[in-house]
């Protein structure tokens, strides 16, 4: 298992995170950290998801993101051992 931190673009509106969280919490994948923060672009937020888990965790959490209606873009920046 190793850490990973996935980086979202989504639209700045109500429920959003709540979404986000809930996607994890269904799926009993664990959030080691979050942060959320304003971007440049208005009506845009940027959110950091610590996570811990296998390449398919990996996956699939980028895939259920991708998913999401508000959610502008996924990616994973960091991976630790």
């Amino acid at each position: 298992m190793s850490k990973f931190t996935i980086e979202l673009f989504v639209n700045n509106k109500f429920g959003v995170l709540n979404r986000i969280t809930g996607l994890y919490a269904k799926r009993c994948y664990n959030i080691e950290t979050i942060h959320a923060g304003p971007t440049e672009v208005p009506g845009v937020t940027k959110i950091e998801i610590v996570s811990t888990g296998d390449e398919y965790l990996k996956t699939q959490v980028v895939a259920q993101l991708e998913k999401l209606y508000d959610v502008r873009k996924v990616e994973i920046t960091k991976e630790e051992p």
